[in-house]
């Protein structure tokens, strides 16, 4: 595996060093013929790095979150000759409830993420956490899983308990509201305003200073044009998923269909 050859075109210095710690798990799996794994990564480096490795002689190359339907997912390297899948991921899920008499009832997925970083643990250690009305499942690194179920009491101010459970016996999934609005164009700034209910000017503004991500990549240019299937984020604002495209109505204001994540 020349190294030096698959890091080229990789030239933000934060992608690259991450990549440099990817390939060395690889190489780690091909020369001691065992499994390696990656921490979790966001679906757009995921995505890339699977992409520029899937190809790499004589070695398997996975990605995986713990369902299907992860967003953040880690990278599975074994050697080719190997029984390897899935289920051989050091992923553990915690089931999280909250006291059904005492706290807040409408804790979001940012008080949940806040609440086990503030236990020290490294983000590249948590997965997807879907967030519903009477439990929370987040997906960790198996090698946190009991730390975290035996330290994590509360969640802003609200007393919950932690639980490992299997993989196969989690059911809830992300949870997402339909909404049908429309906008002036399919810029990036009128679209994210609409939806997330701002200002164009602050919303050009969270744009500018590096808060927005399409399909996972920072864009900072508010005239970026969206396109049916595309996930918006922006930081600590939300994020939404533009499902379809319709027609101008008589205003000639595109209609537009989009899921947004709670």
């Amino acid at each position: 595996m020349n190294k030096q050859a698959l890091l080229q075109g990789m030239t933000q210095p934060e992608e690259r060093l991450l990549f440099a710690k990817v390939l060395d798990q690889a190489a780690f799996s091909y020369r001691r013929h065992v499994p390696a794994f990656t921490d979790f990564l966001d679906m757009a480096k995921s995505g890339k790095f699977l992409e520029k490795l899937q190809h790499l002689p004589d070695l398997q190359v996975i990605a995986y979150g713990g369902t299907m339907e992860c967003e953040r997912r880690m990278l599975g390297f074994a050697p080719e000759y190997l029984t390897f899948s899935q289920q051989n991921f050091p992923i553990c899920a915690l089931r999280i409830t909250k006291h059904p008499k005492f706290g807040q009832t409408d804790l979001s997925h940012r008080d949940y993420l806040g609440s086990i970083l503030g236990l020290g643990i490294d983000r590249g250690k948590i997965g997807d956490i879907l967030v519903s009305e009477t439990e929370t499942i987040c997906f960790v690194a198996e090698e946190i899983a009991g730390y975290i179920s035996a330290q994590l009491t509360k969640v802003s101010r609200t007393p919950v308990q932690v639980e490992q459970t299997e993989l196969s016996e989690i059911t809830i999934k992300k949870e997402v509201e339909i909404r049908r609005l429309t906008a002036a164009s399919l810029r990036l700034d009128a679209v994210a305003g609409g939806v997330l209910h701002m200002s164009r000017g602050k919303i050009q503004a969270l744009i500018a200073a590096e808060k927005a991500n399409v399909n996972w990549n920072v864009v900072t240019n508010p005239a970026c044009l969206l396109k049916e299937g595309d996930m918006v984020s922006v930081r600590g604002f939300g994020r939404f998923r533009l499902c379809s495209i319709g027609e101008r109505n008589k205003k000639d204001r595109i209609s537009l269909e989009v899921s947004v994540y709670r």
